[in-house]
């Protein structure tokens, strides 16, 4: 191993550039998001996306608002209320607990789904409102062929709170939107990979 001494103008031309390096690095070195100024608020309606969000939204709340002056005391209100809204009521039942309706959707797009919801969910409340007590809602969705498409819950709380007060209409039907489920099919194609 080669010990002679090192040049001092070779250490100084090191020093040089090592120097030179940290200089140019300075001022890179800054926390992530350091150049933005702070939040000062939450950021939602000013920056509310476009359609569908918005469509979603006023169709489920327009179902609710449909049912806020009804009386719909019993079972059997709540299905003649819903049938003279126009929903396809299959059956509803109490099943220990819980409240259950099936219907069936003519429109298996998104839209139909919560243009049901939306009234099901106000009819619900309305229930709640006379003082009917189940711990939940559950909705069955059928297609046309009567066989399970889908389906949404509606949790009691969530409509005591709208009846309340604490929960505004959009709240609410946020909820119930939020447990929607379906489940979708391939569409029939009619046509043999080689064609």
């Amino acid at each position: 191993m080669d010990e002679r001494p090192v040049p001092r103008r070779a250490l100084l031309a090191r020093g040089a550039g090592a120097l030179a390096a940290v200089c140019g690095l300075s001022g890179c070195v800054e926390e992530v998001g350091e150049q933005f100024p702070p939040n000062r608020r939450w950021p939602t309606s000013e920056y509310a996306p476009d359609l569908p969000v918005g469509g979603r939204s006023a169709v489920v709340e327009e179902g609710i608002e449909a049912f806020a002056s009804e009386t719909i005391e019993d079972e059997s209100g709540f299905e003649g209320a819903l049938e003279s809204h126009g929903v396809a009521v299959e059956s509803v039942e109490r099943k220990l607990s819980a409240l259950t309706i099936e219907y069936e959707t003519t429109d298996l797009g998104e839209g139909g789904k919560l243009h049901d919801v939306g009234p099901i969910a106000g009819a619900y409340a309305a229930l709640v409102r006379s003082g009917y007590d189940a711990a939940f809602l559950e909705v069955t969705i059928l297609d046309t062929e009567s066989s399970s498409f889908g389906a949404a819950e509606v949790d009691t709380e969530w409509a005591r709170k709208y009846v309340a007060g604490e929960y505004t209409v959009g709240e609410y039907g946020e909820l119930v939107a939020g447990t929607v489920e379906s489940q979708r099919h391939p569409p029939d194609v009619g046509a043999t990979p080689e064609e």
